[in-house]
């Protein structure tokens, strides 16, 4: 049985060169962590038009460990090459035997 859960955090304006969002915390319920994936998706949020993808990282949760973690981030085809080579978010993950915090 496949589970998505998906939460999205608040939208931040003239954040755009060095965003921060410090204030949401997730928790999320793992049925199964050899198979289960956390999937952090980048939006430019912009109230004029839709919003614009901008990147992307996967991490299978049975690779997360507990404390500050920098995940690397992805374009649209999966690529870590120009502006994304040093591109990542910052994330504190939490762990106990039920859920991942993130």
């Amino acid at each position: 049985k496949e589970v998505i859960t998906e939460e999205k955090t608040k939208t931040f304006t003239k954040n755009g060169f060095f965003p921060i969002w410090n204030q949401d915390e997730f928790k999320f319920r793992v049925l199964n962590s050899d198979v289960a994936v956390l999937q952090l998706t980048v939006w430019d949020g912009d109230v004029v038009k839709a919003p614009d993808f901008i990147a992307v990282a996967s991490v299978p949760i049975s690779c997360l460990r507990k404390g500050y973690r920098s995940v690397r981030l992805c374009d649209a085809n999966s690529s870590r090459t120009g502006a994304f080579n040093f591109s990542s978010l910052l994330i504190k993950v939490g762990i106990n035997q039920a859920q991942v915090e993130i």
